[in-house]
């Protein structure tokens, strides 16, 4: 029994032992099971990986706040001089006798500009009838071994409106019409974020069904993976980021 016979025949199975089920739902159910990627093996993505590590080169060097270009301290926060991105603020909590601190205590907390963050986005598609999703593998300074493997798209709305004066993030032009909440979507819903670090933060969680054709790579820090091969890498110290591992079990 080949890849593909294999994929379908669980399907049957699922859909006759769960028939509430939606049909996407039948089908994680089968990926979660069974690695559905006809174009990369385990190990080479596990040497893609790697080759994007030993060709990162990116110095990261900790300097005081006050010389940060464009960010200012004053009494009350920490924030851009242009009044956007995030601020970092100071929160006195009370008593609380639902934690550990019972008496209160202080704390810094950072607050997104417009509170909702961004959006979290991943594309699937069908590759010879087979599910696949596409990741990055992307750097973020304060990453663990600066690499890890996130969703397609990984951005801000302050990325998206291009507040930061740069490209508008790739793969973006797939999910401009997410409130409308139509033309392939399977999952598109708000996120809440950690609120012991962040005042009041969402991002809003997409996983959009495309078709094959319509998809291209920007660079060789993308790749087609099953939904198999990423909760696999979760074993992987570090490995997959946050956002990626909430995506592939919503």
């Amino acid at each position: 029994m080949n890849k593909k016979e294999e994929y379908f025949k669980r399907i049957e199975n699922f859909t006759q032992s769960v028939s509430k089920l939606t049909e996407y739902e039948i089908e994680k159910l089968v990926e979660h099971s069974m690695c559905t990627n006809i174009l990369n093996t385990q190990e080479d993505v596990i040497l893609w990986v790697e080759k994007i590590k030993k060709e990162f080169d990116t110095e990261i060097k900790e300097i005081p706040i006050e010389n940060l270009e464009n960010w200012k301290i004053d009494s009350k926060k920490i924030s851009h001089s242009s009044g956007k991105f995030f601020e970092i603020l100071g929160l006195r909590i009370g008593k609380n006798s639902s934690r550990e601190v019972t008496s209160g205590w202080d704390q810094p907390i950072v607050k997104e500009y417009g509170y909702d963050g961004g959006v979290l986005c991943l594309l699937r598609t069908y590759i010879d009838e087979l599910p696949h999703y596409l990741v990055q593998a992307r750097f973020e300074p304060g990453n663990y071994d600066h690499i890890q493997l996130g969703p397609t798209l990984q951005a801000t709305f302050s990325n998206l409106n291009q507040e930061h004066g740069g490209s508008k993030p790739g793969y973006s032009e797939f999910f401009e019409d997410f409130d409308s909440n139509k033309n392939g979507y399977i999952f598109n819903e708000w996120l809440a974020e950690d609120g012991g670090k962040f005042y009041f933060k969402r991002n809003r969680g997409l996983v959009k069904q495309v078709d094959y054709e319509n998809t291209y790579l920007i660079d060789d820090s993308f790749m087609w993976l099953s939904l198999f091969q990423i909760k696999k890498l979760l074993d992987r110290n570090s490995l997959v980021n946050p956002h990626l591992s909430r995506l592939i079990f919503l």
